[in-house]
């Protein structure tokens, strides 16, 4: 029997990958997955919550399976799946939705951003919604961990509260999982504002890993940098300079005091041009293979993984219906 612990993470295709999807979770994931049972979610149903183009939309849900392979996640370790692919995870969802308050959806974070952000055109009732379709998502394989970038704690907060109250209403039928969030990677900041976190909706401070390396360089040239032309790695006074530095750090594998040594009495330009070639060179190989996987390999690990997870999916959700008095 297999004991290893489970785990549950994914990605929204709203964007291509980029260096803080990567070092907050893609990384960590790599590094462990002969260690943990994890399934990783392409959500593209989350996808769905603001406006969206279609046919981008599936370029996307394919890239980000791409990227997750070339940067070294196995498929045969992992579970990469397409959200929309588990037919279960709706329908836990409305057995959820009817047991959370309103008031708890209402007060999230990104039902105020993203409502605020689409005022004039509006916005579907999906984006109040979902932080149930992500609990729904975790909850329904009875996960021990979920791997998370800073910006879901708030839903990670309540998936945990709605279990719990599921419990006590319903009898302990749900795990109650923990979550985890790696701290100084859990927020790289925008190349162009080091007070916003790294984010597909911004693409002049994101710093995306396949794309071409012409805008990779003018990206990392013209990110912002603070006063004082010293490397100096200072989060409180120098942000934007040591927000640089943390990724160098984990390209290089140098330590904060090494990379100070390496850039003294040199300026931004100079260490924003290492930045770059470290760049390149970390990131060589898995461009070159995300060129070569198809369309068509990545659909054959989706419908695998798809078996699977709705067997896993549906036998849970047969104790929750019959719980509930559904059946």
């Amino acid at each position: 029997m297999d004991t290893k612990k489970r785990i549950i993470t994914g990605i929204k295709p709203t964007g291509e990958v980029q260096i803080g999807n990567y070092l907050s979770v893609i990384k960590n994931l790599i590094e462990i997955q002969d260690k943990y049972e994890i399934f990783f979610m392409i959500a593209n149903l989350h996808a769905q919550t603001v406006p969206y183009n279609p046919k981008e939309l599936k370029k996307l849900t394919y890239n980000i399976a791409k990227s997750c392979i070339a940067l070294g996640m196995n498929p045969k370790k992992i579970v990469i799946f397409r959200q929309s692919d588990i037919i279960y995870h709706p329908y836990l969802t409305w057995i959820l939705l009817c047991i959370t308050p309103i008031g708890e959806l209402q007060r999230m974070h990104e039902f105020k951003e993203q409502s605020q952000k689409y005022s004039k055109e509006g916005i579907g009732t999906g984006i109040l919604l979902y932080p149930v379709l992500m609990a729904a998502d975790i909850l329904i394989y009875n996960p021990d961990l979920v791997i998370v970038g800073e910006d879901q704690r708030q839903h990670l907060e309540l998936t945990r509260e709605i279990a719990r109250k599921f419990n006590k209403k319903f009898g302990n039928l749900i795990k109650i999982p923990e979550f985890q969030i790696r701290e100084e990677t859990a927020k790289i900041m925008s190349l162009s504002n080091p007070y916003k976190k790294m984010s597909k909706s911004e693409p002049q401070g994101c710093l995306e890993i396949f794309a071409p390396l012409s805008v990779i360089k003018e990206k990392i040239l013209k990110a912002v940098t603070d006063s004082e032309n010293e490397i100096k790695y200072d989060p409180l006074k120098k942000p934007a300079i040591s927000n640089l530095m943390t990724i160098y750090k984990y390209l290089t594998n140098k330590t904060y005091q090494e990379i100070e040594v390496e850039f003294k009495n040199k300026g931004y330009y100079q260490f924003k041009l290492s930045l770059f070639n470290a760049f390149v060179n970390y990131f060589k190989e898995a461009r070159i293979k995300f060129n070569k996987i198809k369309n068509s390999e990545i659909e054959k690990i989706f419908e695998n993984s798809a078996k699977k997870l709705n067997k896993i999916a549906y036998s849970n959700l047969k104790k929750i219906i019959e719980k509930t008095g559904l059946k």
